[in-house]
């Protein structure tokens, strides 16, 4: 990375920094956040962040290169660069502000451009094809028959109002400030215009499901299109770790035993169904 060069930026300290599944980070000085992509794989979904902040939600928006882009190159790298927000990633303590922060999420006007929920799953469909992997060999019959039931689910699917929908509502994506309020949203490259379900189910992932849905306001779910959310996210957990053979401990934690407790977690979701 040259972010002099690129950005006009002269830095005196660049750290390494967590960065998510997809793409790596560094601090700079306190003051910017480098997200560099994995080599030959494209910087998305930056040109949607000034529209999503001018809907009023907490995002932060990309520097310019020096000359007019959304991200530059240092090799076969793609790296953005964007102010760094202090604070922290949210847990399961922030329960109450980030179920708040949702349904801000989801209220604001479906004004940006975004792509329909896409409820083909390619990346599930590609798992049939690693069933003899090690990683999940001994349990195939398991994962062939959750991908069925995914079909089968997406065969019931009825149409439902649509919003903004950021679909890896997570807590690292979550920044938190010292005042225990959300500071900023990350990650939209996944974002849709789709069903509320596929940004809720995250309230399974925690030890307050209950109380998240309340402080949410859910009253009018449908059971569908969570039963697919909850499955999809499972799936496809578990096809992005087999498949790029990375983070082996991940296959049970956000696959099997994310899969292993749907219908536990229909169960309480069905009292917030219409």
């Amino acid at each position: 990375m040259d972010l002099e060069r690129d950005y006009g930026l002269t830095v005196t300290e660049l750290v390494p920094h967590a960065g998510g599944f997809a793409t790596d980070g560094w601090v700079a000085d306190r003051r910017w956040f480098v997200k560099a992509w994995k080599p030959g794989e494209p910087a998305v979904g930056l040109e949607r962040l000034e529209q999503l902040r001018a809907l009023g939600l907490p995002v932060v928006e990309p520097l310019r290169t020096s000359q007019g882009e959304l991200f530059a190159m240092s090799g076969d790298r793609a790296y953005a660069v964007f102010p760094y927000v202090e604070g922290r990633t949210a847990d399961w303590g922030d329960w109450r502000v980030a179920a708040r922060a949702l349904r801000q999420v989801h209220e604001a006007p479906a004004r940006v451009t975004l792509p329909a929920a896409d409820v083909t799953e390619p990346h599930i469909r590609d798992l049939m094809g690693y069933l003899q992997h090690p990683w999940i060999a001994d349990r195939a019959d398991e994962v062939a028959a959750a991908i069925a039931r995914l079909d089968d689910v997406r065969a019931r699917l009825e149409p439902v109002r649509n919003v903004v929908c950021h679909t890896d509502f997570h807590g690292l994506n979550v920044l938190i400030d010292d005042q225990g309020e959300v500071a900023a949203i990350l990650d939209w490259e996944n974002a849709v215009i789709g069903p509320r379900e596929y940004d809720v189910w995250v309230a399974a992932d925690g030890d307050h499901l209950v109380e998240f849905l309340d402080e949410y306001g859910a009253d009018d779910l449908d059971p569908d299109h969570l039963e697919f959310a909850l499955l999809a996210r499972g799936l496809r957990d578990l096809s992005a770790r087999v498949v790029h053979e990375v983070d082996r401990p991940g296959v049970d934690t956000w696959g099997f035993d994310r899969i292993a407790r749907v219908d536990s977690m229909l169960e309480v979701f069905r009292g917030y169904c219409a």
